[in-house]
């Protein structure tokens, strides 16, 4: 063999050897729940995510906000809550842009180490419910954003199914 051909073997080697092996990060499961959003947003917003906790009522500290980009393209957004919390419900608020008039959802669900709780294919429709601010827009097959009194807030929040789910994860988490 020339010189040649075993620098080849070599790069070749150490290419297989390295891709085989998992970083720790990637064997280490995250100690943290996450929410997955997918929709078409038309104008740029920004998503918030609110957690229930046993401790706490429904506020901006305990929520993750996140840019949403317009793209008439369906997007995935994942929103990671802050590790050891666990949530006794959720809500996702779907815009603060008043020029939001309508949006496209795909999905929402609710990921912990290997447990998911899946929205996908509109049935987030099962485990969370629109309030006054959202209604079914038939003619543009999706949801239309609207102003009441002068207000905009909103929002898909966990119902009681949600919650009896989150509850059997958090029964999960004891185990461990």
């Amino acid at each position: 063999m020339n010189s040649k051909s075993v620098y080849i073997y070599l790069i070749l080697f150490f290419t297989l050897i390295s891709c085989n092996q998992k970083s720790a990060k990637d064997s280490i499961s995250k100690d943290n729940f996450s929410i997955i959003v997918e929709g078409v947003f038309a104008k740029n917003d920004n998503l918030q995510v609110f957690y229930l906790t046993n401790d706490k009522d429904w506020n901006d500290e305990n929520s993750i906000v996140v840019p949403v980009y317009a793209s008439l393209q369906m997007q995935k957004l994942k929103i990671d809550l802050p590790e050891k919390i666990i949530p006794k419900n959720i809500r996702v608020d779907v815009g603060e842009n008043e020029y939001q008039s309508n949006i496209t959802l795909k999905n929402i669900s609710v990921l912990y180490k290997n447990d998911t709780i899946d929205g996908d294919n509109d049935n987030f429709k099962l485990l969370f419910y629109p309030n006054e601010f959202i209604s079914w827009d038939p003619v543009y097959f999706g949801y239309k954003l609207s102003k009441i009194n002068n207000s905009y807030d909103p929002y898909f929040m966990g119902n009681d199914l949600l919650i009896d789910k989150l509850d059997i994860i958090k029964d999960h988490t004891k185990e461990e």
